[in-house]
């Protein structure tokens, strides 16, 4: 899963704009935005980081720390000659460390009520179950943004993000919304609905929201099924062009590193099964920085050898994509009891069978005695889930004027006035779980 909710950057005045002091999180120019985010994603210089972290680690020496950084287990970048530590790299350490997290592999952990995802899902589409594949949610998504004096007498646009109609996931109803709205209702690969209002009070708060249910269910292709209704790809049709081809600057070609893992495989399935395996084996989760400072996120997970479930969900979309099978991606919400989070994950192809789901970051349930179980998410996906992104850095609908705050996703909202975009934490959303029950659902057909 992924942590990207907030930077609680200083809201400290920056010069970016030749008649005004404007607050940082008020962003005018694209460039000016993503070097401020960048600077905030790493604060120490390398002697502060050291005081930090031997604070934690007493003994810690010198040598170590860089020996740590070397080996990628503290992320650092280096600004005009000098060498700055990422915000989160102490928390990261223990991840990263073999030393410390004793990381085998996603998923070799996976507690019981997490198993049970997966069982409910296997036992509902055999039968066994006629309420363990869906679930009927109810929900309410909300912003608030706080009026600034910046942006008085100015125009709140908003956009948040709503689910949008796929294989599992269906009757999308809105109940009931705090302004008119405008759906993007297809117009765009980030399903979402639009709110505007004028800046109130400066002693205020606007509050845009809505209330909405549908349903959700999970999916299992069993590889049996996968394997005995395989066909050659159709090559000229417009989904194999598509979803072949690389998206820059996100969704790119990794020949050496593809190869290497196919190796004489051609199998597309046992070809997905071995990039889906060295994933999750050679790529423990870390958190994140702001995807909009990353130039090419597939790259800095094989160069940084660590990823959030965002990133390593693009680096198997590359890779799936390099060798030939299309790919693409899946994004929203986990909405695990006691879990809820911004989530991504992916989706695969298979002529003759169809869009399959695949979650990298859920890897391997090896602490199962059930096989199904164990490689249930390289081609499953659970009940839980809210899906709103069906590709990554679309435009939005209506059109977004300024740089988005999540650049390559729509999971938390955006938020603009006509001056600019509104950076966190200028303003703050919230995904309130008002129902989650089980519903009976017919499978489409045993896989």
């Amino acid at each position: 899963m992924k942590n990207r909710i907030l930077i609680m950057a200083c809201v400290a005045a920056s010069a970016l704009s030749a008649h005004a002091l404007q607050p940082r999180w008020l962003e005018t120019d694209s460039v000016a935005a993503v070097a401020l985010r960048t600077r905030a994603d790493f604060p120490y210089t390398v002697d502060e980081f050291y005081e930090i972290a031997s604070q934690k680690y007493p003994g810690l020496t010198r040598e170590q720390l860089q020996t740590y950084i070397n080996k990628k287990y503290v992320e650092t970048l280096d600004f005009d000659g000098t060498t700055r530590v990422f915000k989160k790299a102490l928390r990261n350490l223990a991840l990263l460390d073999p030393a410390q997290s004793n990381f085998t592999h996603r998923g070799a952990t996976a507690s019981a009520a997490r198993i049970s995802y997966a069982d409910s899902v296997l036992q509902w589409q055999r039968g066994n179950n006629p309420v363990g594949g869906a679930h009927r949610v109810v929900y309410r998504f909300s912003v608030d943004v706080p009026n600034h004096k910046a942006i008085q007498g100015d125009l709140l646009r908003v956009w948040l993000p709503l689910p949008v109609k796929t294989d599992r996931q269906s009757n999308i109803k809105i109940l009931s919304a705090s302004h008119p709205y405008i759906l993007s209702d297809g117009e765009s690969e980030h399903n979402t609905i639009y709110f505007q209002s004028a800046v109130g009070a400066p002693s205020d708060t606007t509050h845009f929201e809505y209330t909405a249910t549908f349903d959700t269910k999970g999916q299992y292709f069993s590889p049996e099924y996968i394997l005995s209704h395989l066909k050659p790809y159709k090559k000229n049709s417009g989904l194999y062009k598509r979803y072949t081809a690389t998206e820059a600057p996100h969704i790119v070609r990794l020949d050496s590193l593809a190869h290497a893992i196919a190796g004489d495989e051609t199998n597309p399935f046992l070809l997905s099964e071995k990039v889906y395996d060295y994933i999750i084996s050679n790529y423990p989760w870390a958190g994140a920085r702001e995807y909009s400072t990353i130039p090419c996120i597939p790259r800095y997970v094989v160069d940084q050898k660590h990823g959030d479930c965002g990133q390593v969900s693009l680096l198997y979309i590359s890779l799936m994509r390099t060798l030939g099978i299309p790919a693409r991606w899946e994004s929203g919400w986990m909405l695990h009891p006691g879990e809820k989070n911004l989530h991504d994950w992916a989706e695969v192809y298979f002529e003759g069978v169809g869009w399959v789901p695949v979650d990298p970051s859920f890897g391997r349930y090896t602490s199962s005695d059930n096989k199904d179980i164990q490689t249930f998410y390289s081609h499953g996906m659970d009940a839980h889930r809210l899906t709103a992104n069906k590709a990554v850095g679309k435009e939005f609908y209506p059109a977004k004027q300024y740089i988005r705050s999540e650049t390559v996703d729509s999971q938390m909202g955006e938020v603009e006035v006509l001056q600019g975009n509104l950076f966190y934490p200028a303003w703050d959303s919230h995904l309130q779980l008002i129902s989650v029950e089980p519903v009976e659902a017919k499978s489409a057909k045993t896989f």
